[in-house]
């Protein structure tokens, strides 16, 4: 992997290459369906306080990151992400000498980590209704799941509609066609220019790897051994919400609300990589046999074995004698009750009297078994 590196970044140490960047990527990608899961899965046992939370997930999903990436900017110079792998972003032009980031990068940064991602959601997801589904785009419209829907043909303005509100209507169907005609190019487009920027990135035509870096005019650097050490002189970053001690009970509680969210916000990148390990645990524990033997219920004890009836057939105290013809046992057979006899003997025994010979216990032939390892 570092061999690729230094050979894909033309001996560019600080530059990460591509590998490294998709990676970084789909792990961005990742934590959405993680987090969807595990509220879907919370929601069902507490509805009334998670549901609302389920049905905007996207919105929830694109506050929380909105919290947590602009920490990661103001504090690190990068996502989330990137901070975990190692990266940060620097400005292509410096101002004043320096490359760090300004106000204005952070913000910019924040619109196309959080905004653009839940916009594209949500445009995906009105394209999907407004399209039919996949069958319709495969199968034609007449396969589209709003054929299918209940109640029959949508309403229709009547004769005493305004003519604003028909002229309403009108556009907005007009609108809605040009959406469902136009946007499969535009998402074409959209991932177009993200696999160009990587082929470009990957063979040292351009310093950024995504458009929307260029639009920023930033690019992703490796932290270095100064950044390394400027962060441990610097310690836990402090909170903008943090103010200077008064002596007052609210500005306490201010600053302990404000330090307690840093250090959470801090801790995720401990949080990951060890919830990461616990997930592949769990995974690997499931997988193995470990947890259905320390599951498994113990084996329940033999039956006490059936006491010979008075009134049976007395069993020989040479346990390789049938005690039926008393020779040696041939073909040897058990019976339902657990004694062994030669098979012949038992069968024949059982079909004509319906009982075992020494217990007198009702028996049937199909119940006999044969043993092909005397006993």
């Amino acid at each position: 992997m570092e061999f690729m590196s230094d050979m894909l970044s033309g001996g560019d140490a600080g530059k990460p290459s591509l590998f490294e960047i998709v990676a970084q990527h789909k792990m961005g990608e990742l934590l959405e369906p993680a987090l969807r899961h595990v509220t879907s899965v919370y929601a069902h046992r507490y509805p009334r306080y998670l549901i609302r939370i389920l049905n905007w997930h996207e919105e929830a999903y694109a506050a929380l990151m909105l919290l947590v990436e602009r920490h990661y900017l103001r504090n690190y110079g990068g996502s989330f992400t990137e901070h975990f792998y190692g990266y940060k972003r620097v400005r292509t032009h410096k101002i004043h000498g320096s490359n760090s980031l300004t106000r204005a990068d952070k913000w910019g940064s924040l619109a196309f980590l959080v905004g653009l991602p839940l916009v594209k959601n949500r445009l995906d997801q009105y394209y999907e209704r407004v399209s039919g589904g996949e069958a319709a785009r495969l199968l034609g419209s007449e396969f589209s799941h709003t054929a299918f829907s209940v109640g029959g043909e949508p309403r229709t303005p009547g004769a005493d509609s305004s003519n604003l509100h028909r002229k309403f209507t009108a556009a907005k169907e007009v609108l809605k066609r040009l959406f469902k005609c136009h946007y499969p190019h535009a998402n074409f487009i959209y991932h177009m220019a993200t696999a160009l920027y990587y082929i470009a990135y990957m063979f040292d035509h351009t310093d950024y790897n995504s458009p929307w870096l260029h639009v920023l005019g930033l690019k992703v650097r490796r932290l270095s051994a100064a950044d390394y050490r400027a962060m441990e002189t610097r310690g836990v970053p402090k909170s903008s919400l943090s103010a200077p001690s008064n002596g007052s009970v609210l500005r306490f509680t201010r600053n302990l609300v404000a330090r307690m969210l840093t250090g959470g916000l801090d801790f995720l990148k401990v949080l990951l990589p060890l919830s990461i390990f616990f997930y592949r645990f769990l995974e690997w524990w499931y997988r193995s046999d470990f947890h259905k033997k320390i599951r498994k219920d113990p084996i329940p004890p033999p039956p006490m074995p059936l006491k010979p009836h008075p009134d049976g057939v007395a069993v020989p105290e040479d346990q390789p004698v049938c005690p039926l013809c008393r020779m040696p046992r041939t073909n040897p057979a058990m019976a339902p009750s657990g004694y062994v006899f030669c098979y012949p003997c038992i069968h024949k025994h059982v079909s004509e009297n319906g009982t075992c010979p020494v217990t007198l216990v009702k028996a049937e032939s199909a119940g006999i078994r044969k043993l092909y390892a005397d006993v």
